[in-house]
């Protein structure tokens, strides 16, 4: 089967009127096209279509009413950005400073760089494979030069750290054996088992977040590990929604101070656009509000 063929702006406005959607101001439906993306923007129309294996559109469906999806993302997402950051900054010490006291308090202090002190070998050599690409891509920063010039490019695992991606923050964890995954995850006050997933789904919310994917109506992977009594607790919380990915950023967010702040703008954000988007699209029950101020009180 051969490839779509690619459509102008003008056909693409048209395309998204033949299915049903209208469109009341045609210019500015063709000006927010050459910004968004045609793919991109009928992501955000998928819940209007009458069937999923239908391309045509619920009667009342309005470009208006889309683009308002798609700037609710859009915000959440920038939202969003900010704190994982700081969860990442956060954790990056801690996976740091908890291994080295573990492990390479003893000349010549590079015990991060030996196989033999990882459960998960392979994916530890994948995470060694990705910092050489990283230092190469990073070869002109000061940091690089001074540790290849002194060191034969080894670094201590605290500088190493900050070259590794979230992703490969969480895959180190997550390759370490227990005795050393334990004291990190015991000084934060969780299981080692459940602070490796929690890495895991913000590195995966991070990537989405960082590379612009729609967050709205999309399923989340790996599913969120709760403890039992909550999920008894709040049957309604999909641990693949976006809601509970965002409980799992509250609950890793290393202060008081930011959680309230990342609280407020979620509900800000929710209020702003709360007549234009579907909230359980996202995974939000009705006492989310309670749900969400519980992990800070």
């Amino acid at each position: 089967m051969e490839l779509k063929m690619p459509f102008t702006y003008e056909q693409q406005v048209e395309q998204l009127r033949n299915h049903g959607m209208e469109i009341v101001n045609i210019y500015k439906a063709r000006t927010l096209l050459t910004k968004i993306n045609y793919y991109r923007f009928s992501g955000y129309a998928l819940q209007y279509r009458k069937a999923p294996e239908d391309s045509d559109y619920m009667d009342g469906t309005t470009f208006d009413r889309v683009y308002k999806v798609y700037q609710f993302d859009a915000e959440l997402r920038s939202v969003l950005r900010k704190y994982i950051e700081i969860v990442e900054i956060y954790f990056r010490a801690q996976i740091s400073y908890g291994f080295s006291m573990a492990k390479c308090l003893a000349p010549p202090h590079d015990q991060h760089y030996d196989e033999n002190n990882f459960y998960r070998k392979k994916e530890f050599n994948e995470v060694l494979s990705n910092l050489e690409r990283d230092k190469n891509y990073y070869k002109d920063s000061l940091i690089v030069k001074h540790h290849k010039s002194k060191y034969n490019s080894k670094m201590p695992l605290w500088v190493m750290v900050e070259l590794l991606s979230f992703s490969d923050i969480s895959k180190l964890f997550g390759c370490m054996y227990n005795s050393e995954q334990n004291k990190i995850a015991d000084k934060i006050g969780i299981s080692a088992s459940t602070l490796e997933n929690h890495l895991h789904c913000l590195s995966v919310l991070r990537n989405k977040c960082a590379h612009a994917a729609r967050l709205y109506n999309t399923k989340f992977y790996p599913p969120v590990k709760f403890n039992p009594q909550f999920l008894r607790t709040n049957p309604e919380v999909k641990n693949t929604s976006l809601f509970a990915y965002i409980l799992v950023l509250l609950k890793r967010l290393p202060d008081k101070e930011s959680k309230d702040r990342l609280i407020n703008e979620i509900l800000s954000l929710v209020d702003k656009f709360y007549k234009d988007v579907e909230l359980a699209r996202i995974g939000f029950p009705s006492n989310y509000v309670e749900l969400i101020r519980k992990q800070v009180y």
